[in-house]
């Protein structure tokens, strides 16, 4: 679970989240200049779990962009890194909130392509 997630005006993000067995992760992410304007890149700084990566946006049509995800992490105390690489929880954590986030964007998109009738009983019958 996400306990904190602050972007500050230096465009850092101080990130923190909780996980099982007591882990509770803290890094502060900073963008890393990148040469295509369709990608963006990371990296922590600090913290108790050192994290990189990339987001690349590829247009695949009008009001469509596929984002790809890259990261690499390693969990600086090494009880709960020898755990990670055992129940993989920092995985399941990150592909959650992913899910989380693209069922959101999905709902928004339905929501404005396909209304929802209250009734739909109470509908127009097609012949």
């Amino acid at each position: 679970m996400v306990t904190r997630a602050t972007v500050t005006s230096s465009k850092t993000v101080d990130f923190s989240f909780r996980g099982p067995f007591g882990f509770e992760a803290h890094t502060v992410l900073l963008s890393v200049d990148s040469d295509s304007p369709d990608q963006r890149a990371f990296e922590s700084v600090g913290g108790n779990i050192a994290i990189m990566g990339i987001v690349d946006f590829a247009e695949i049509r009008s009001n469509c962009t596929e984002i790809t995800l890259a990261v690499h992490y390693e969990i600086k105390n090494k009880l709960f890194a020898w755990l990670d690489r055992r129940l993989h929880f920092v995985d399941s954590f990150v592909t959650a909130e992913l899910r989380s986030i693209r069922a959101h964007f999905e709902g928004i998109a339905a929501s404005h392509l396909d209304p929802v009738h209250v009734m739909p009983v109470l509908q127009t019958a097609t012949a």
